[in-house]
């Protein structure tokens, strides 16, 4: 078996030079700076501020055009740079239409852009910048990023490169390339750690980015579950999905984005709900709609009908999975409808014409219709589904790379910091065992759509001992119902307090299997409380938690506009963004508080990375190949 191995490899390289020049390359690959890994969380829809953080690579670009430029360009041109690099298409549009893009315009910025994607690209091997080329101007670009143009003649020959690449109207569509090459050379690997969708208005926005970016794994939040679930066919998480989108006003992301027909509930709100002001429900605005600009009224009563069946969804649900535990959250077979109370506190809402206090789980025809025309357009939808796949693809519920544990929510632990024990159909799991469980039941619900999977997506969303919730209770009913916070309040696992202290994130770190002297967990799903004096980084620089609150919603709580995690060659580095405004409406000169958390001395080399093992073996066995090439 071994040597017929052997035989099959040898078929890729037809000669023993071939293999040589293969481990010279691998070999001396060992020895290039590690590439630099982005880590965001939480971006809960926020597309502009993403994108702006992605393609600024959290600022580091501007820092890099200061260095490179500082001598030679004021800050104006160097902001009008940075500010072309970031939208190249929106920037050369509005110089258009402003009579700014002369010849000589394009051919200094061309001049300017290959200069700079030399200098943030040196580091690199030549081989690995080329694969960033793509097909277009491959040639071109090679030529002008590798040709010393010190000498006269080659300087001649560089010039009238780009001078052509202006005289034949090819500069624009150079430039976003050029542009485009800059923006991804700067972040060689995106890690989003959870919670893509709900809240913001754009996820499909930012979803449509990840889909071109090279090097992007995702690690599964909550939310993310949520719509995972619902494209697999779970109408309790379709309804979830409806009703968080409307409760954020985000018509424009259902309708236009996700070509999600919201006719069926419309009318059927403005039939039922007509008299029913639905004051409780009136949505939370922090964005306009484009395209469907519905009235507050209206989607008030829109959330309040599909909130009910939600409700009634959720309750089905639980009582056909009693092993979930979750009776306390069926909350219609709760109240006492004659009293209009729920756990003995007044209802400030007890209008529910299609909820019949017998039954009170019982859809009436009207809800089913609702329902099934929803489901229906999750399942079908073209660009939803692809994001998902995406999600499935790239995704996973935990990560580990490069010594860093990846995962949204929590390890569930108990009071005294132990292991939980948590119970999946008839089994008991905890720690990695879990994770791993969970994360075959989420593709088990996604390929083979069998029910129970399905309704297990249903818990990963808000369980109690969901490890991407981690809370006692989600309480979407109580916060519209109820006054009484005690019925309100959301109890967190005991992880997010025991993961404070070092011994406690040694014994995950230890349980999942990461070593070295340079380990840490890396997680978001509960904002940082910086305004509180709230602080990102735990147990002695081995936990992150990164989610500080890019979600717009969260930044009266947090005080602050989120983390990114920057680990590159040099450092682990956290950058920290002040507010929403200052990362959008100053995208060009924006620059976050980077502060350097874990310094690495020695520089980190591609050989002390995940990468560096991989390559490592590969030599191993393209050596014996090459000891064995006569013999085979």
């Amino acid at each position: 078996m071994e040597e017929n191995y052997f035989k099959l490899l040898k078929e890729y390289y037809p000669s023993k030079s071939d293999i040589r020049n293969e481990l010279i390359s691998l070999n001396a690959k060992l020895y290039l700076p590690k590439g630099t890994e982005y880590f965001f969380s939480d971006v809960h829809g926020e597309a502009q501020a993403f994108l702006q953080l992605l393609k600024s690579a959290s600022g580091n670009i501007r820092e890099k055009t200061s260095i490179h430029f500082g001598d030679t360009l004021l800050k104006e041109e160097q902001d009008k740079l940075c500010e072309l690099i970031y939208n190249p298409k929106a920037a050369l549009h509005q110089m258009e239409e402003n009579g700014e893009l002369s010849d000589n315009y394009l051919t200094i910025t061309i001049h300017r852009l290959i200069s700079l994607f030399r200098f943030v690209s040196t580091k690199y091997a030549k081989n690995y910048v080329r694969q960033k080329f793509g097909h277009l101007f491959t040639d071109i670009v090679d030529e002008l990023l590798y040709t010393n143009d010190s000498e006269f003649n080659k300087k001649e020959y560089y010039d009238q490169l780009i001078e052509n690449i202006v005289k034949y109207d090819a500069a624009e569509e150079f430039i976003i390339k050029i542009t485009t090459m800059i923006q991804r050379i700067s972040v060689d690997k995106l890690h989003v750690v959870g919670d893509i969708y709900d809240r913001g208005p754009s996820p499909q926005i930012i979803m449509d980015e990840l889909l071109t970016f090279p090097n992007v794994d995702i690690q599964w939040g909550n939310h993310d579950v949520e719509w995972m679930g619902a494209v697999a066919g779970n109408k309790a998480l379709v309804a979830a999905c409806i009703a968080n989108a409307i409760s954020y006003n985000n018509f424009d992301m259902l309708e236009d984005g996700y070509g999600i027909n919201l006719r069926p509930l419309y009318e059927f709100a403005i039939i039922t709900y007509k008299d029913d002001p639905c004051e409780l429900f009136m949505p939370r605005i922090f964005d306009t709609n484009l395209y469907d600009n519905i009235s507050s009224e209206i989607a008030a009563k829109m959330f309040k009908a599909i909130s009910i069946i939600r409700y009634k969804l959720d309750g089905k649900l639980i009582e056909r999975n009693p092993d979930f535990n979750m009776d306390d959250r069926n909350f219609l077979k709760i109240i006492d409808f004659e009293n209009s109370t729920y756990k003995g506190a007044a209802l400030k809402d007890s209008n529910f014409p299609t909820v019949d206090p017998k039954d009170p789980l019982k859809l009436t025809k009207m809800e089913e219709a609702v329902i099934e025309a929803l489901a229906l357009d999750f399942k079908r939808g073209m660009k939803l589904n692809r994001h998902i796949e995406l999600l499935y693809e790239n995704g996973s519920i935990y990560k580990i790379e490069n010594g860093s544990l990846l995962f949204h929510g929590c390890i569930p632990l108990n009071d005294d910091g132990s292991l939980m024990e948590v119970e999946i159909c008839g089994d008991y799991y905890s720690g990695k065992a879990l994770m791993d469980k969970f994360d075959e039941i989420a593709r088990s619900a996604f390929y083979n759509n069998d029910q129970k999977s399905l309704d297990i997506m249903w818990y990963l969303f808000y369980g109690k001992q969901s490890p991407i919730f981690g809370k006692s209770q989600f309480s979407y009913f109580e916060n519209i119902f109820i006054e009484d916070e005690a019925l309100r309040k959301e109890i967190y696992n005991p992880y997010y307090k025991l993961s404070n202290e070092e011994e406690f994130a040694d014994m995950i770190l230890d349980e999942f299997g990461v070593t070295g002297a340079r380990r840490r967990i890396v997680n978001g799903h509960v904002p940082v409380k910086t305004k509180k004096g709230e602080l990102p980084i735990k147990a002695k620089g081995k936990v992150y938690v990164i989610d500080g609150g890019i979600s717009k919603p969260y930044q009266e709580k947090t005080g602050i506009a989120g983390y990114t995690l920057v680990f590159n060659s040099h450092a682990v580095s956290l950058a920290e963004h002040n507010n929403y405004q200052s990362i959008t409406d100053q995208a060009s000169s924006y620059r976050p508080n980077i502060k350097e958390i874990e310094v690495l001395h020695p520089r980190m080399l591609i050989k002390d990375t995940d990468e560096g093992k991989n390559i490592r073996q590969r030599i191993e066995v393209l050596e014996e190949l090459l000891e064995r090439y006569d013999n085979l």
